[in-house]
């Protein structure tokens, strides 16, 4: 670029410093008690250079383990009805003065059996409020956080028809000066697993989970880039407009075979919706130009297919001789950035085949030249979904990928890398690739298999397993290869001579085989595909077995669904009771504990795909645990932090098993004595109040203490004058000593 010097001498007055952007968390106990993911969302800004920022709120930050800006308006147990009601939000706005909201407002709302139409009402308002305020602010609402709290039922339901409307809503009311962004809190939260009490998110995984979305939209907010076009939520690969996209398609070795461009359509033939493309860099083959590359993207969307482009040089990076680096690799897909920008939303960026061998000290260095490539490719302005390979020529058997994709996806400034692995001999058990596969559930991480065949030459991949776990866990695959391997893999040609008459059996096997490509594939939105809105099989009626004093064991026949099922919402009830969430599962079985004894449970089940379409729920097995159980002494720790400006509280209770045996199944009792009010429902505990008397029943997940095993508690309260603490507790009738 060239500049015009007008002057020699010049006096420059400094440019003033930009004003911080204002962040605004507005929400209920989620956002504010403590709401720590309010924390690490500050600190990863910080981490990765947005440090001109201000969260501001009337409410001060809580301890999170580290210094942070946290003010906030997170107040437990409001509604945004009532927010509407008393005309709460102005105040706040008047003293805040945010440029930025970050609203995830309605679980009080949903438990109040508030219909989601009125609590839009509620949005609709408080969003002329905002706009009142500041006519640029710029409102983040999130899809809420699923709800599973044991008094209410009907709760999980309630959040889905809430959180369907939302997107429309903001589509209706969005405006170029004052746009409103929709983050998905819902997708990929687990209240079994993510929660302590089916509602509040717990420290280990929930906080975390809920940062990991709104980084990206903030990001975005503050003017920075986002992650446009294919992108990564939470496990799963969608699409702009939020439909998942599961890749099932055919490799394609273009750079050697570039005349063979009706393979595209071929490819489509057999009902594919993805091709990964071989490119070269220019280290072994290619370069490929980016005219090059352009057309191949043309061909691509000529025949409505994802195309994800990979450079093939590096393969087999440190032990490979020629092999190229993933920096080699960076520099590359830099230099034909022009073909590639604006493709977002039908390119995947594969940043490099295979890019390291079998020597263990050079694939150490995965994580931080992954990291690097994808650094280079971000600062060049490329917002694709990007895709990496494991080390180890792919097949990451010394679980490089598997224990480091999480640092590396956190590099990633748009949180938008899927990875994956390719399968061939490594992987020639169920056991081996179920075990893979959980892994990167289990850590919440994208996964596909970029690569596998029906034979390798160093075993023999279990290609059944490969295909029908990837559709029951809505994972995408791609086969190698449509045509053209040599001679001493030519079992891997799907088709002979690039001939799509003349099937090999890999290719029948790939293409019209059971859970094959035909059977499973769903061609993109992009490209007019309809979004999939059928929902699973039901399941069958869960089997329950093992039965103890505190625990039992279900399974039940497994659903089946036109794209996949992820997973089975296991629903409980307590006698006659009504049904609530009590857990999930990725298979057809699920074990729960913490149960009291001889009581009578009912059990249901739901299948859930990667849409999110759930399945009507199974028939109902009914199972009596055994008598059984334990005392023993009892302590309680109670402590309570009165809210600044307000009648408000928020109490901590700590309840340890003091005896010598365990307690299976508990209920706390105490009496406040200045007219204190439980605000419920509170956390970890089932809570209730007449008059002076609370009483708290455990949950699910912490019904049983072992010996010296202690469980948190607690709640948001009001008093009027003075808060004292309860002077005494009882669990299950004992007292307790408290300290």
């Amino acid at each position: 670029m060239a500049f015009l010097v007008l002057a020699a001498c010049v006096a420059v007055t400094p440019a003033a410093a930009a004003a911080p952007t204002r962040i605004m968390a507005l929400g209920d106990s989620i956002t504010g008690s403590p709401g720590c993911w309010r924390a690490l969302l500050w600190k990863h800004l910080q981490d990765t250079g947005h440090t001109n920022v201000d969260f501001v709120g009337s409410v001060p930050g809580d301890g999170c383990g580290f210094a942070y800006d946290g003010e906030h308006e997170g107040h437990g147990g409001f509604l945004a009805t009532n927010i509407v009601r008393d005309n709460q939000l102005p105040g706040w706005l008047s003293s805040a003065r945010p440029d930025v909201v970050l609203m995830h407002l309605g679980t009080n709302d949903v438990w109040s059996n508030i219909p989601a139409s009125t609590i839009l009402g509620a949005y609709t308002t408080m969003l002329g409020q905002m706009r009142a305020s500041n006519p640029a602010i710029k409102l983040v609402v999130a899809q809420i956080l699923p709800m599973t709290p044991a008094n209410c039922s009907a709760c999980a339901q309630r959040v889905v028809d809430l959180n369907s409307a939302i997107p429309g809503w903001a589509r209706s009311n969005s405006t170029a000066a004052s746009p409103i962004t929709v983050v998905d809190q819902w997708t990929g939260f687990d209240t079994a697993v993510d929660t302590g009490d089916g509602v509040h998110p717990n420290s280990t995984t929930g906080i975390q989970k809920i940062e990991s979305r709104w980084y990206p939209a903030v990001v975005a907010a503050l003017g920075s880039s986002a992650a446009v076009g294919l992108h990564v939520e939470g496990t799963r690969v969608v699409e702009a407009n939020g439909s998942p996209f599961v890749m099932r398609g055919v490799n394609h070795a273009h750079v050697w075979y570039q005349n063979q461009t009706r393979a595209f359509a071929d490819i489509k033939s057999f009902g594919a919706n993805t091709v990964r493309v071989v490119l070269g860099s220019g280290q072994r083959w290619g370069p490929t130009p980016a005219s090059e590359v352009s057309s191949v993207i043309s061909l691509c969307k000529q025949s409505r297919l994802i195309c994800v482009l990979e450079v093939h040089d590096t393969t087999g990076y440190g032990e490979q001789s020629g092999a190229a680096s993933l920096d080699q690799a960076a520099t590359y897909w830099i230099s034909v950035a022009s073909a590639l920008q604006g493709q977002e939303n039908h390119v995947v960026i594969n940043l490099g085949n295979e890019p390291f061998g079998n020597n263990a000290q050079v694939s150490a260095t995965w994580a931080s030249a992954t990291s690097s490539a994808i650094s280079r490719l971000r600062g060049a302005g490329l917002q694709h979904l990007l895709m990496a390979d494991a080390p180890m020529w792919g097949q990451d058997w010394g679980n490089i990928m598997r224990d480091n994709a999480a640092s590396v996806l956190a590099a990633d400034p748009l949180r938008n890398t899927v990875f994956s692995i390719h399968m061939y001999g490594v992987y020639n058990t169920a056991d081996k690739v179920n075990a893979y596969f959980d892994a990167f559930r289990t850590a919440g991480l994208p996964l596909v298999v970029g690569e596998f065949g029906h034979n390798h030459s160093d075993g023999d991949p279990d290609e059944d397993t490969i295909m029908a776990q990837a559709q029951a866990r809505g994972l995408g695959y791609l086969g190698w290869s449509w045509s053209g391997n040599s001679s001493d893999v030519g079992y891997l040609d799907m088709v002979n001579s690039f001939n799509p008459a003349s099937l090999t059996s890999w290719g029948e096997r790939l293409l019209n085989g059971a859970n094959g490509v035909r059977q499973t594939s769903r061609e993109a939105t992009i490209y007019g595909g309809s979004a999939d809105t059928q929902a699973p099989s039901t399941p069958g009626t869960p089997a329950a077995s093992g039965v103890t004093s505190s625990g039992l064991s279900l399974s039940w026949a497994a659903s089946t669904d036109n794209v996949g099922v992820t997973g089975y919402d296991v629903l409980r009830a307590l006698g006659s009771g009504t049904f609530a969430q009590v857990g999930s599962s990725a298979t057809a079985s699920f074990t729960d504990s913490g149960l009291s004894p001889s009581t009578t449970y009912r059990y249901q089940v739901r299948a859930r795909d990667a849409a999110g379409n759930a399945s009507t729920a199974s028939g109902i097995v009914s199972a009596t645990t055994s008598a059984g159980g334990g005392g023993g002494g009892c302590k309680v720790g109670y402590s309570a932090q009165n809210w600044g400006g307000g009648n408000g509280f928020t109490a901590s209770v700590t309840i340890t098993n003091t005896g010598v045996s365990a307690i299976n199944g508990w209920t706390l009792t105490f009496g406040y004595a200045n007219g204190q009010k439980v605000t419920l429902p509170g956390w970890g505990a089932t809570f209730a109040q007449s008059g002076a008397a609370v009483s708290a029943t455990n949950l699910a997940w912490n019904g049983t203490l072992a010996p010296s095993a202690s469980t948190n508690i607690g709640f948001n309260g009001t008093y009027s004058g003075s808060n004292p603490a309860p002077t005494s507790f009882s669990l299950n009738g004992s007292a307790c000593t408290t300290g």
